[in-house]
């Protein structure tokens, strides 16, 4: 599938909802982390004077790097015990909880009849810890970034969703926090809502869908 380039945002009659994860649909930010987590200090440093998650979280999405992997290149940055870095990165993973607003939206798109899908950059461990969750049955299909060995912004993972679900980019709303995946998914001619500021972004969904 080629890449649609569009000069402007022109919302028709959408009837396919994708969701991001991380940001979105569970919470994820680093900064709420790094003041949550009992090893923020470890997360801070890692994160802005050691660079390891810009070199080595993408692969962590991608599926190539597992979490074992990730717990020893932490320590040998850091120079923390093995065990002082797997309980990091599962304190991490236990971070990810439900946004409740989010939730309660995709519950009443789907009562609404909308089609509702995921598409996320997403480990594969990560991802095996919240998959059983209620929200996830809302989900007429997923694509996850670990099991594709595809990440966003990447324009593969687009089209790969799309022929995966069988959606038409024009009659799809995209939500993700990131404005990176948000221009790529524009390139494709997807209708796209950015996340990052939530108050804006539900009065944007809910005047688009729920009128």
């Amino acid at each position: 599938m080629q890449e649609i380039c569009v000069t402007e945002k022109k919302f028709k009659y959408m009837n396919n909802i994708v969701f991001d994860l991380g940001g979105v649909v569970v919470n994820w930010n680093p900064d709420d982390i790094s003041k949550m987590l009992p090893k923020g200090k470890m997360f801070r440093e890692l994160l802005i004077e050691k660079g390891f998650f810009k070199k080595y979280w993408s692969e962590f999405d991608r599926g190539t790097i597992m979490q074992h992997n990730m717990a020893t290149k932490m320590c040998d940055i850091l120079k923390n015990t093995y065990a002082e870095c797997w309980d990091f990165m599962e304190d991490i993973k236990h971070s990810l909880v439900n946004i409740p607003e989010t939730e309660a939206l995709i519950h009443r798109l789907k009562d609404k009849g909308y089609n509702i899908y995921c598409l996320s950059n997403m480990s594969f461990e990560y991802y095996d810890y919240m998959k059983d969750r209620d929200v996830f049955t809302y989900f007429d299909d997923q694509v996850i970034s670990a099991h594709e060995k595809l990440i966003k912004p990447e324009p593969e993972i687009y089209s790969f969703m799309l022929d995966k679900f069988s959606i038409k980019p024009e009659d799809t709303l995209f939500i993700d926090d990131l404005e990176a995946n948000i221009k790529a998914a524009e390139k494709f001619g997807i209708n796209v809502v950015h996340f990052d500021d939530k108050v804006r972004a539900y009065k944007e969904i809910k005047t688009l869908l729920l009128k």
